[in-house]
Order: C-alpha cells, then sequence, then structure tokens
C-alpha cells in the first residue's frame, strides 16, 4: 500500500519536470526566456537571407585566404622536414667520417706505443748487455722507436 502513493508522487513530479526541462537551452543550460532576452536566440528575422547573401563572399574569401595560408604552411613545413632531413643526413656522414679518422688516429697511437715500448725494451737489452762488458753493444746508437713502428 505504500508503494502507490510513492509510485503516483513520482508520477507527478515527472510531469511537473517535463516542461521545465523543455525551457532549458541545452547548449547554455539556461532558461530559453533569458537565452531570447539576451538575444541569443530568438525567431529569425526577414532580413537574414538578405544579410547572408551580402555576407556570404565576404565569408567565403576569408575561407579561401585561411585555406591558401594553411597549404602555404604545409608546404613550407614540408621544405623545412627535408631540410632537416638533409642537414642530418650530412651531420651522420660527417660523424662517420670523424669517428674513422679518430679509428685510426687511436689505431696509430697504439702502433706509437708499441714502437716505443719495443725499443725501451730492445734499449734495456743493449745496456744490460753493455754492462756485462759486450763492448759492441755500448758503442751501438740507442734504438729508434720508428724502426719498430
Amino acid at each position: 500500500m505504500f508503494a502507490k502513493p510513492l509510485f503516483g508522487a513520482l508520477l507527478a513530479a515527472t510531469f511537473v519536470t517535463a516542461p521545465t526541462l523543455a525551457q532549458i537551452d541545452p547548449q547554455s543550460g539556461r532558461p530559453v526566456t533569458e537565452e531570447v532576452q539576451r538575444g541569443y536566440v530568438g525567431v529569425p528575422s526577414p532580413a537574414e537571407p538578405a544579410v547572408d547573401a551580402a555576407q556570404k563572399p565576404v565569408t567565403q574569401n576569408l575561407n579561401n585566404t585561411v585555406a591558401a595560408a594553411s597549404t602555404a604552411n604545409q608546404t613550407a613545413d614540408a621544405a623545412a622536414q627535408a631540410q632537416y632531413e638533409t642537414d642530418r643526413a650530412a651531420y651522420m656522414d660527417a660523424l662517420i667520417k670523424h669517428d674513422a679518422a679518430v679509428n685510426r688516429t687511436d689505431a696509430r697511437y697504439v702502433r706509437q706505443q708499441n714502437a716505443y715500448a719495443d725499443a725501451m725494451a730492445a734499449w734495456r737489452a743493449q745496456v744490460a748487455a753493455c754492462k756485462r762488458g759486450h763492448q759492441r753493444a755500448c758503442e751501438m746508437p740507442a734504438p729508434n722507436p720508428a724502426d719498430y713502428y
């Protein structure tokens, strides 16, 4: 028995709020009467088609200008991207050449170190032979690292 009065109250509330919902502008959420007072909505003016016809070429011209600017920007962006890719490829080529030069320099440096170490080992052996009394070892010039390169 308690459900029937509750159902009746809900049904009555639905009929009371339905006209109120119909009077709310869905875009702004304000009452339609307020929107009309503000001049946002209303009955179309009989002069609207004439105004639209007069403004259509202006609007079309503005749209064409924006479209041309957009196309020019896209072309400029594509050119800038192509230049970026070219610059990046040139940089990578230069980096590869530099790395190869560094590797050559590193390999040369290692060979020089090894040649110097070999010449020093030969010099130490020559000094040791001289100290043992080998006169010929004492008279020889010091080893040249370039001979071991």
